[in-house]
């Protein structure tokens, strides 16, 4: 059980809030639930609550500027 309770704490990574996601994205916090509403970003519902993952923003960042890097080409 120590073992389980040790591993889960130190991975465990904070859900951000459509605020919290605002912030690192610049947009308006209903922007980020308009956005996850309709697929464009990667978020998680619970309940009538959407909850982002720090990792899934930076990962989902970085594809849009590779991305629109690769369009200017």
């Amino acid at each position: 059980m120590d073992t389980l309770r040790t591993t889960s704490q130190s991975t465990f990574e904070p859900l951000w809030t459509p605020a919290d996601a605002g912030i690192y994205l610049g947009v308006h916090p209903k922007t980020v639930v308009k956005m996850a509403r309709l697929g464009q970003l990667p978020a998680l519902r619970l309940g009538k609550h959407w909850r982002f993952r720090r990792a899934d923003l930076v990962a989902w960042a970085e594809s849009r500027v590779k991305s629109s890097c690769q369009l200017g080409e």
